[in-house]
């Protein structure tokens, strides 16, 4: 026994020698995704074509919105600054394909994380950056306050979509009657609810939200409590290059630990963080600047579009157009389901 303990006991030795606990950290992470960003000036940001409160264009041409605020995070955190980005447009079809092709560096278009969309389409989505459900949205004078009582209404629905299948599948079970009316686009199904040709439209809260906007007076529309799908809703960026999904995830998950740590859009700007803020800071530091990030980045991105709460609120929130709760969105500890992993 003795024997094959000095035996152990010299192998061991052996391997420590050649691989001392004082050996250098692994090198820093290169991005080609992020040094094309750099030499071009700018970050490309997939969005939607014009959604309210998520990504579209204000009164002047500028981009607005929760998601292209995001877009403008990463570019703050990389870039240095949060106009850095350009904005390329897509519709539903165009939007993966557009990613694969390499005309834009992260896809930020209210698309849902699903398992076969991250192993069919080659990409990563590296985030949840809002929960999101299906609902149902109807005139607010016919009373009506539950899915269930839908019996006999026409209901308009994206056609071909996880949505239309969603929509059939839930009434089907709740024995609840309707005829669905699929049209193509959000656009067209809007269209035809705001003209009467279907009682109801069944789509993401996100979208009900957004598009009751556009009706001559939207608090004559209601929508209803029941959500009948999950849709996380993801950042998605290609699978090839592995730091620069790092630094879009940790962008997402910094903004969100911003605001669980009390790091707001006036302490970035003012550098005067003290206490778990400070401490958030410095730890992003030491793993940002192995993904090729400079020293600040986490503060670049909270100055320049605030922390999670600054940012919903703003864009999707009470003081922004849509007017939504925080729900599932609220922190987990403040009874949403909202969790980012620590970065120090």
């Amino acid at each position: 026994m003795k024997m094959r303990y000095a035996v152990l006991t010299a192998t061991l030795s052996a391997v420590l020698a050649c691989h001392p606990a004082s050996a250098q950290s692994p090198a820093a992470l290169v991005s080609p995704t992020l040094e094309a960003a750099k030499a071009r000036g700018h970050v490309l940001c997939g969005v939607n074509e014009g959604l309210t409160g998520f990504a579209a264009r204000d009164a002047t041409g500028e981009w607005q919105g929760f998601e292209a605020d995001i877009c403008r995070a990463v570019a703050a955190a990389t870039l240095g600054k949060g106009e850095a980005v350009r904005y390329v447009p897509l519709d539903t079809n165009s939007r993966f394909s557009a990613l694969q092709a390499g005309k834009v560096d992260i896809l930020a278009r209210n698309t849902t994380w699903t398992m076969e969309r991250q192993v069919k389409f080659g990409f990563e989505f590296v985030g949840i950056s809002f929960f999101d459900g299906q609902g149902f949205m109807i005139r607010a004078d016919r009373g009506v306050v539950s899915a269930l009582q839908l019996a006999g209404t026409r209901i308009c629905v994206v056609a071909g979509t996880t949505s239309e299948a969603n929509l059939n599948i839930y009434l089907q079970q709740q024995g609840v009657p309707f005829t669905a009316l699929p049209l193509a686009s959000h656009q067209q199904n809007i269209e035809a609810y705001r003209a009467g040709k279907c009682d109801v439209y069944s789509a993401d809260y996100s979208t009900l939200f957004s598009l009751r906007t556009s009706l001559e007076q939207p608090t004559d529309h209601a929508i209803l409590p029941e959500l009948i799908s999950k849709e996380p809703i993801g950042i998605a960026v290609r699978e090839d290059d592995r730091a620069w999904g790092e630094i879009v995830r940790w962008t997402l998950n910094g903004l969100i630990n911003a605001e669980e740590f009390g790091l707001t859009r006036a302490i970035a700007l003012s550098g005067a963080a003290a206490g778990d803020a400070a401490r958030l800071m410095e730890g992003s530091d030491v793993s940002g600047v192995r993904l090729g990030l400079k020293r600040g980045w986490l503060g670049a991105a909270v100055a320049a579009v605030g922390n999670y709460a600054e940012l919903f609120d703003r864009t999707i929130g009470d003081a922004g157009p849509l007017g939504m709760k925080r729900g599932l969105n609220a922190l987990w500890r403040n009874g949403g389901i909202l969790y980012a992993p620590p970065m120090w």
